[in-house]
């Protein structure tokens, strides 16, 4: 087992993820070769890396080049491969093929996928491969958002595993959280139950107000169709469609993909990454924001909703009044304030519901508390579960959604876990 980090190769350089996470690595002092198919796309990379955090060193620590040239040297040279190639099982496995010839044996790879089977990718790899095998789940942007999801399948060595969580927590500053080789690990099988229940609503509601009604003062740093724009509508549908096929749990029936998100895939209209074509949102040239409406595929102009329990609670937000706020939220009986009711239910009922199918029993809400804080930016659900009056309270609302209650829910009662600065993930806007 090698003994230090001084050498990264990154598979797959030219996309965000690789790259991001690339200029990271390259920030702390460590030598990072960045490949991709063509060395254009590995300098694209870079400059992304550079731009990221503007450090002089990012730039002196990057070699670039393409997979035919180059792949070899850097694979002989690495004691770190990180691949973060498309989120494809076949072109994964074809790259660990190559990656299972050329490597030394003590060099670590690992994938940045968080939503194929580890255990899946690494068949027919060699036994030193398949030791040294495991996922690095980064969060985007790693600059901001320092959770890291690190899974191993059933012949990592803990040794391994050992290893790199010390290494992304002391050389990488990751908020480092061990979970299951679960589809889709603890962060994203949350985060996306939630994202797939927002873009269920929009037919119904429009973009615009989902977003409003779940807005940051809701303990989010983004809202949802937002983020869903940040991420890719097409990363949402792989993440989705992964689940449907992989997961087997009473709340499989609420992830769903419509028909005008399949449409907007088909139209190329993914976010952020198709600035042109648009995603929930698109911009003209002015920087004007625009929405789409799900039953055509145009786009209107953006207008801000107002409904008064929610510019109430926001403004409670604003003077610090957090419970008074979620007691607004509670109290009102329109079909707007259900809908957030039923959100925030989903969140704390599946957050508990996947202790122990996610992340280790022991270790209770903690590792779903820190992935969700630490990896999007969201009041960990034991914090709402405060906000929205405790377990006996929470249990009774869910029973009048008629959503299943986890039976892990019994055994934590948050109030005394709150922490003192819970107060940061709720922003008056």
């Amino acid at each position: 087992m090698i003994a230090e980090i001084k050498n990264v190769a990154v598979l797959g350089a030219s996309g965000k993820m690789g790259s991001l996470t690339g200029g990271i690595i390259a920030q702390s002092g460590i030598k990072v070769f960045f490949l991709s198919r063509t060395k254009d796309g590995a300098e694209a990379g870079k400059r992304a890396a550079i731009d990221q955090a503007r450090a002089e060193v990012i730039g002196n620590n990057i070699k670039c080049g393409d997979y035919t040239m180059c792949l070899e040297k850097a694979l002989r040279d690495a004691d770190w491969i990180l691949e973060a190639v498309s989120e494809d099982i076949a072109i994964k496995k074809s790259m660990f093929a190559q990656i299972d010839q050329m490597r030394k044996k003590t060099s670590i790879v690992s994938s940045m996928t968080s939503s194929l089977p580890l255990q899946t990718l690494c068949e027919g790899r060699s036994e030193s491969f398949r030791a040294h095998f495991l996922s690095t789940h980064f969060y985007n942007p790693p600059s901001r958002l320092l959770a890291c999801e690190i899974a191993g399948h059933s012949a990592t060595d803990p040794a391994i595993m050992e290893f790199m969580k010390g290494f992304l927590e002391t050389s990488l500053g990751r908020v480092t959280v061990t979970v299951y080789d679960t589809p889709a690990f603890a962060g994203n099988r949350i985060a996306f139950l939630l994202f797939s229940q927002a873009a269920e609503a929009v037919p119904q509601m429009g973009v615009a107000t989902v977003d409003y009604l779940l807005g940051p003062y809701t303990g989010r740093a983004l809202s949802p169709l937002l983020t869903l724009d940040l991420v890719g509508i097409d990363i949402h549908a792989v993440i989705i469609k992964t689940i449907k096929e992989y997961v087997q749990d009473d709340f499989r029936a609420f992830f769903s993909m419509q028909n005008y998100v399949n449409t907007m895939l088909a139209e190329n209209k993914l976010g952020n990454k198709t600035p042109m074509n648009g995603g929930f949102y698109k911009k003209d040239s002015s920087k004007k924001k625009f929405i789409i409406d799900p039953r055509h595929g145009s786009y209107s102009e953006y207008k801000r909703p107002r409904m008064a329990f929610v510019e109430n609670a926001i403004e409670c937000i604003r003077f610090g009044q957090y419970f008074k706020a979620f007691e607004i939220i509670i109290k009102e009986p329109c079909e707007e304030a259900t809908f957030i009711k039923k959100i925030l239910l989903f969140y704390i009922a599946y957050s508990f519901y996947c202790i122990g199918k996610v992340s280790p029993v022991e270790n209770g809400i903690d590792t779903i508390d820190n992935v969700m804080s630490s990896g999007f930016n969201w009041a960990p659900p034991s914090v709402l579960l405060s906000m929205m009056g405790g377990t006996v309270k929470v249990k009774k609302l869910m029973g009048q959604s008629s959503l299943p209650i986890p039976e892990n829910l019994e055994r934590f009662e948050p109030k005394s876990r709150l922490p003192s600065n819970y107060g940061k993930y709720f922003i008056a806007r």
